[in-house]
């Protein structure tokens, strides 16, 4: 069980996340290119199963795809 106060800032980045739709930067702007890729894998596991280009797909690709899904 997380102390309350580490608890509350995971819950509200989380928020923050989901409410932008950022779900790959997950409310962080400064992440290293291996973190990026990292999420963006995970993210693709999750959501892209049925894509033709899930494993061409880098963020570039991945912030066109969600700027048209929209």
């Amino acid at each position: 069980m997380s102390c309350s106060g580490c608890g509350r800032k995971r819950q509200a980045a989380r928020r923050a996340a989901q409410k932008s739709g950022d779900e790959v930067m997950g409310g962080y702007k400064y992440l290293n290119d291996r973190q990026i890729k990292a999420r963006l894998e995970v993210y693709k596991k999750k959501y892209c199963k049925g894509c033709n280009k899930r494993y061409e797909c880098d963020y570039q690709s991945y912030v066109e795809c969600k700027k048209n899904k929209k």
